[in-house]
């Protein structure tokens, strides 16, 4: 997913994990059903740390929460039913087809798609993606591209809850 007329790009820098958590906190208040997520980024980048956040936000017992990398998928029941995949360990796309992942795309909950970037010819043109890249031991730059409609929704969350995107 890249950046065009029919998209909006933010770019945030994350000083620290509350900052993950704030991010989170605008993402689960822009969130609504049939919403899916991409999340990519390099091992360690933060993708399950965000993906926690989001599901705290969105009242999901934190305890209940954990990367679903073996598991594959992980659902959770909040104010939104969450679907939270990881296809790390998948070999090939047809694999994530055969999880039925897309019965979760059109479902009354949001979709967090971890390694996103490994199925991103499977997964809707309208989805969410969010880029994280280790810039040192505890912060990240992100960068979210998402459709335009929802841009001005999320901007006002991410000031809601104090973080700016970087202008380009």
């Amino acid at each position: 997913m890249s950046p065009n007329d029919a998209n909006a790009l933010f770019t945030i820098e994350l000083a620290a994990e509350s900052d993950a958590d704030r991010l989170g906190r605008a993402i689960a208040l822009s969130a609504r059903p049939g919403l899916v997520i991409g999340l990519v980024g390099p091992l360690g980048a933060g993708k399950t740390r965000l993906a926690r956040a989001i599901a705290e936000s969105l009242d999901v017992d934190p305890r209940a929460i954990s990367s679903p990398t073996f598991m594959l998928i992980h659902e959770y029941e909040g104010r939104l039913p969450i679907a939270h995949l990881d296809v790390y360990r998948l070999n090939q796309a047809a694999e994530f087809e055969d999880l039925g992942a897309a019965d979760y795309f059109a479902g009354p909950g949001i979709c967090l798609v971890e390694w996103a970037d490994r199925v991103a010819g499977l997964l809707p043109v309208d989805r969410w993606e969010i880029r994280l890249e280790p810039t040192g031991p505890t912060t990240r730059t992100v960068v979210i591209v998402i459709p335009a409609v929802d841009r001005d929704p999320f901007g006002h969350q991410l000031a809601r809850v104090g973080l700016s995107p970087r202008a380009l």
